[in-house]
């Protein structure tokens, strides 16, 4: 491991993590020391708040609950049917029976049933009671109108106010507005249900009722009562309250002092008839920072010490794959790839690490194509000049089928230099571009390519204004469409390199790697192309040229389209020695004439592939008929039974690509060149 210095990223990491914890750490020691009172303060309030919302929220609950279910049950014909005969016939074990009947479905403590009236004919908590007016009381009085009701309801017995949460609900006809009595359900609010309030927001909590003098006292607590009068005897229980204002609380128990925060009990008029309130010891509220402030001088020193040492042990974690990754880097500088290192972890360093990585594969990648080029490629040409296959050509023939020699100014801006070759399509000349001050690709192209009619010019246009769009290392790029004197020529890239045709021609069967090395830069090109909404139509091992640095180029982008208008029927189709492609790589839905999508191409990609592992085509046949009709209906051999030597997954990816069927196909270039990956 090398030695620790001051200069080095290590020794500035540490540093400077150094001083913002010292800063940190100092500063919170203040902050901590001249807040605490305050932090306290604020926490016992923030504390009280939510236990007050916690209580309204439950009792809320309860309530709405309550009110649900009983809306429910009181609209049940059955049920309305058996209370209205009952009421009728004065039938009063019938309503009580019934009553059971709900307060059981409801889950209440008791239940009561009236009449239109008001009047009480049943009760599950008073069996024996009868006759009362219940009318008056706004929980019976305002569901006799008609609205469900919801209420603060409050039984006097010899030991304390017993209190309850009621719902009344009209009992209607089905349909109608009929209205035959009352349906009142209550829950209480007792010591259980405080005791589930103090667990759930760990706050002891106090119900107080007022009395016939207007003075509350309490009626339940989780602690002794006594010690709450005086801290609710001031309460105003006035229209402030029963909107739910909070008031502030203060008790002494025990010596201890305790603070709280209230809530109304509202009848159902809204009258406030009693309240709640949850409170807190201030001293378990200040005894976190208390001990806060006598500890935080040693947790400073120790913290500072503690986080010194780890900052000491992150920078070197940080450092030491970024030491690795600069001798590996060092190392393929010097054009060895051999480097290598693991790097586990999930952030950017490990992303980088992993980044390198593939980077440094694919340069060996590319490397081991260089070194299979330079044992003996044969030919090395420029910009292929076409979909066809490219062909070297004469100086003196290229220009008379042009009309352009070297030397000559196309558009009082490029000077031709020379003729590079030509195709069916046109002619292909290295040229100087005057304006750009750089060498450039110019294909001029016959006119018999062009369609006589305007619609299919402008088609072709666009084609060349969409494959301006793809801008990738492993695409010539195509840089625009011009015209002289009614001779269209297009202007692109200018590279040198092999044509993938020429190397398995005059090399045969090519080694794995370097086949996974071309399919793997052939998706990417057309990952890039396919997002653009550009289908190539041509892929093949003319239109793919490797350059010597061993990056592949996919040629004639957006002219495809042209030479397969020609296939289709075009000008020139009928003419002597007209080039009709080359169905050999075609996908059965293009050899149909059906509408193409990026997966056509990924078929034709298949087929390189298959020809670079095996060194022969996927079809072949004495005429073009034979080859088309195997392409529709012939399974493609599996290119193992050809050569032993090709992986078992490589040999699925090529299958895969050649499905008959688009669907059965990678559905993206991405997803494929991901395959190949993993090989």
């Amino acid at each position: 491991m090398p030695a620790f210095s001051f200069r080095g990223l290590r020794a500035k990491i540490f540093f400077a993590t150094a001083v913002v914890i010292v800063l940190v750490l100092g500063g919170a020691l203040l902050f901590t020391k001249q807040r605490a009172d305050r932090a306290a303060d604020a926490s016992i309030a923030k504390a009280l708040e939510a236990t007050q919302s916690a209580i309204h929220d439950a009792l809320a609950s309860r309530s709405r609950t309550l009110k649900q279910v009983t809306q429910g049950l009181a609209r049940v014909p059955t049920y309305v049917s058996r209370i209205s005969e009952a009421i009728r016939a004065d039938n009063r074990a019938n309503l009580l029976d019934q009553a059971d009947e709900f307060r059981s479905q409801i889950g209440a403590t008791w239940a009561l049933i009236t009449d239109n009236a008001g009047i009480l004919k049943a009760w599950t908590l008073k069996r024996n009671e009868a006759g009362s007016d219940f009318s008056q009381g706004a929980l019976v009085g305002l569901a006799l109108e008609g609205n469900a009701t919801e209420g603060l309801w409050v039984e006097p017995e010899s030991e304390g106010d017993q209190l309850f949460q009621a719902v009344g609900v009209p009992i209607l006809a089905p349909g109608g507005n009929t209205l035959y009595g009352v349906l009142v359900a209550a829950l209480p609010i007792d010591s259980t249900f405080t005791a589930e309030l103090k667990r759930h927001t760990n706050s002891d909590v106090v119900f107080f009722t007022r009395d016939t003098t207007g003075q509350p006292h309490v009626a339940l607590a989780t602690l002794p009562a006594a010690g709450f009068d005086a801290a609710i005897a001031s309460l105003p229980f006035d229209s402030g309250f029963a909107a739910g204002a909070s008031q502030r609380l203060k008790a002494e128990i025990g010596g201890e002092t305790w603070v709280g925060l209230s809530g109304p009990l509202l009848t159902a008029s809204g009258y406030p008839l009693g309240g709640y309130a949850g409170f807190r010891p201030r001293s378990q509220e200040l005894a976190a920072y208390t001990a806060l402030q006598r500890t935080v001088v040693l947790v400073f020193g120790l913290g500072l010490v503690m986080a010194l040492l780890s900052s000491l042990v992150i920078a070197g974690q940080i450092t030491r794959p970024v030491q690795r990754l600069v001798s590996a880097t060092r190392e393929v500088s010097e054009g060895r790839y051999t480097a290598s290192f693991a790097v586990e972890t999930k952030d950017e360093i490990g992303e980088l690490a992993g980044a390198f990585a593939r980077m440094v594969h694919d340069l060996k990648e590319k490397q081991e194509l260089v070194e299979f080029l330079s044992g003996g490629t044969g030919q090395t040409i420029a910009t292929a000049p076409t979909s066809e296959t490219t062909r070297v050509v004469s100086p003196a023939r290229a220009s008379l089928a042009a009309g352009l020699r070297p030397g000559s100014l196309l558009a009082n801006r490029y000077e031709v230099k020379e003729i590079l070759g030509a195709g069916g399509m046109g002619v292909v000349y290295r040229a100087y571009d005057r304006q750009l001050q750089e060498v450039v690709a110019i294909k001029t192209l016959k006119p018999d390519v062009i369609a006589a009619d305007a619609s299919s010019l402008e088609r072709f246009k666009q084609e060349i204004r969409l494959a301006r769009r793809i801008t990738h290392r492993n695409v010539l790029r195509t840089h625009d469409l011009g015209e002289v004197d009614g001779v269209y020529f297009i202007t692109m890239e200018y590279a040198e390199g092999t044509s993938l045709a020429d190397l398995i021609q005059k090399r045969g069967r090519l080694p794995v790697g370097v086949t996974l090395t071309i399919g793997k830069q052939l998706c990417r090109a057309l990952e890039v192309a396919h997002e653009e909404g550009v289908v190539h139509r041509d892929i093949k091992p003319q239109n793919l040229m490797i350059d010597p640095s061993g990056f592949l180029k996919v040629m004639d982008f957006g002219i495809a389209r042209l030479a397969e208008k020609r296939r289709q029927g075009g000008p020139g189709l009928t003419e002597a020695g007209a080039v009709i492609g080359t169905p050999e790589y075609m996908s059965p839905e293009q050899l149909l004439g059906e509408e193409l999508d990026g997966r056509s191409d990924l078929y034709a990609a298949g087929a390189v592939l298959f020809e670079c592992v095996t060194g022969r085509r996927v079809f072949s046949g004495p005429n073009i008929t034979a080859v088309i009709a195997a392409q529709l209906t012939d399974p493609p051999d599996d290119p193992r039974s050809l050569n032993p030597d090709v992986p078992a997954p490589l040999a699925a990816i090529i299958l895969k690509a050649l499905a008959k069927k688009r669907d059965g196909r990678w559905k993206t270039a991405r997803e494929m060149d991901e395959a190949l990956e993993k090989v």
